[in-house]
């Protein structure tokens, strides 16, 4: 999931106990007692570092352990974790996003003995976070955010070229329509992404196809999703979208400069995006396709690793970190769109974005969970190198997602 507006590409230096480090250095998991506990997480700039730290404090201030981040940025954070977790020296708490969990449940603690144990009413939870956080049943993270895959337009340039406004539950032709009223002007109507949940959103949109069943089951070689992958690559060859590029932040750089109508990101990324940009921004649903509205949505939470001594600790440490106080304050600052229910019009209130509920609850009526896979981490990788030359035309949406299917069987 994009968080690298918010959570993403940046590093920073030590301060204020947040150690940003890499996988074998700083606090590790020898070091850890009843008392102190280090905790994993993706971290960008300095805003992003303090947010995470008033989270940490909030622990102690509640009479539970000390809390020590060790950050890595989103782009690293991934590859860095499997070694944390698998080598030693391992965080007690761990960040994990809902499309990876499954990737991680061989080093993670299940934790619904725990939650019965300490009395955590799992239904005060978005059905849709708390199911991204299990595996074969299991939950492995209590979430802290959750959302649709939505799409973010600039209402300037749509006014500007003549397009119809996006409302929500927007058609396919609706959006066919407006990509031809850019392209008369001569400016692309998309910022073509090949991320993967969003590049998949917009394909499931389209026509239905997805690389991952609803079971967790991976098949690449899908022909509904290569035949998206080939619509995608129409809209570029028109002009109606940009090329695409295996850079993460090309597309909503592309957006924010005004190269394009829109773009496909979260509700995570919406307040921040507001503030980057210097016209009115919309958010609105992925047009539906032919099957009728439909997106993918995922979260994050935080869950305990397996080499933790203390998870009973950990526990009242992540209890904290995703209680009501704590995702109330998140939510004010645009940070996370809250995995708790009763917090979410905090979140609506706090972004001032006209229509933005009511988009975000079609979105979510129409979304399901986007199942995680053990291939998936290696699945982005490779969407990321293959899918750019999909999109731009340069080899076909079946040819290469036949050449992802023989990566993945490797």
């Amino acid at each position: 999931m994009r968080r690298r507006l918010i959570l993403g590409v940046t590093s920073v230096a030590t301060t204020t106990g947040l150690v940003l480090t890499g996988c074998s250095s700083g606090t590790n998991a020898a070091s850890q007692s009843e008392d102190s506990l280090v905790w994993s997480m993706w971290i960008s700039g300095a805003e992003d570092k303090a947010a995470w730290q008033e989270v940490a404090d909030a622990v102690s201030e509640n009479g539970g352990p000390e809390v020590t981040i060790q950050g890595s940025p989103w782009t690293d954070y991934w590859t860095k974790l499997r070694t944390q977790l698998s080598a030693g020296g391992a965080p007690c708490i761990v960040s994990v996003q809902s499309l990876r969990a499954a990737n991680y449940t061989d080093v993670l603690v299940p934790l619904d003995s725990l939650a019965e144990e300490a009395g955590v009413d799992l239904a005060e939870f978005d059905a849709t976070a708390l199911d991204g956080m299990k595996v074969d049943g299991e939950l492995y993270a209590l979430p802290y955010d959750t959302g649709p895959v939505v799409m973010f337009y600039n209402e300037d340039l749509f006014d500007e070229v003549g397009a119809e406004i996006p409302g929500p539950g927007w058609t396919m032709d609706e959006f066919e329509a407006a990509a031809a009223r850019f392209e008369e002007a001569g400016t692309p109507l998309l910022a073509s992404t090949v991320e993967d949940m969003f590049l998949e959103s917009l394909i499931l949109g389209h026509n239905g196809g997805r690389v991952i069943d609803e079971d967790g089951t991976l098949d690449a070689t899908d022909p509904t999703f290569s035949e998206g992958l080939d619509w995608i690559a129409s809209l570029v060859e028109s002009g109606q979208a940009t090329q695409a590029s295996a850079e993460g932040t090309a597309d909503d750089n592309a957006y924010v400069n005004q190269q394009a109508g829109m773009y496909v990101d979260g509700p995570w990324s919406l307040l921040a995006q507001k503030a980057r940009v210097d016209f009115t921004l919309g958010v609105t649903t992925i047009p539906a396709g032919a099957s009728g509205p439909s997106t993918f949505s995922a979260g994050s939470g935080f869950g305990i690793s397996q080499e933790c001594e203390h998870p009973d600790r950990a526990f009242e440490a992540i209890r904290t970190m995703t209680s009501e106080p704590v995702l109330r304050s998140l939510a004010e600052q645009g940070r996370a769109f809250p995995a708790r229910t009763a917090v979410q019009q905090v979140w609506y209130d706090s972004a001032g974005i006209e229509g933005a509920q009511e988009v975000l609850t079609a979105a979510q009526e129409a979304s399901v969970p986007l199942p995680g896979n053990r291939q998936s981490d290696q699945l982005a990788q490779l969407l990321t190198q293959y899918a750019v030359q999909a999109v731009n035309g340069q080899q076909s949406g079946a040819d290469t997602m036949e050449s992802i299917a023989g990566q993945l069987e490797q």
